[in-house]
């Protein structure tokens, strides 16, 4: 996000395999979810995620209800 408006996203393609983990919830049926990627030269990249593809390994996603 800018750095002077936490509401706003800027958006960043990276085209580069990576490992990943994060966490979120889903609001008004909107997926929200905040990700730290692992990638080549002991680098992360973390911020809102909008997209990715699996390519040649899996993901888990887990749904636990607020109650």
């Amino acid at each position: 996000m800018p750095e002077g408006d936490a509401l706003k996203d800027t958006i960043t393609k990276y085209d580069l395999p990576g490992e990943m983990t994060g966490t979120g919830e889903i609001r008004s049926g909107f997926v929200h979810l905040h990700v730290v990627m692992g990638v080549e030269g002991d680098r992360a990249i973390a911020g809102h995620l909008h997209e990715a593809s699996i390519g040649t390994h899996f993901a888990r996603a887990y749904v636990i209800p607020a109650g």
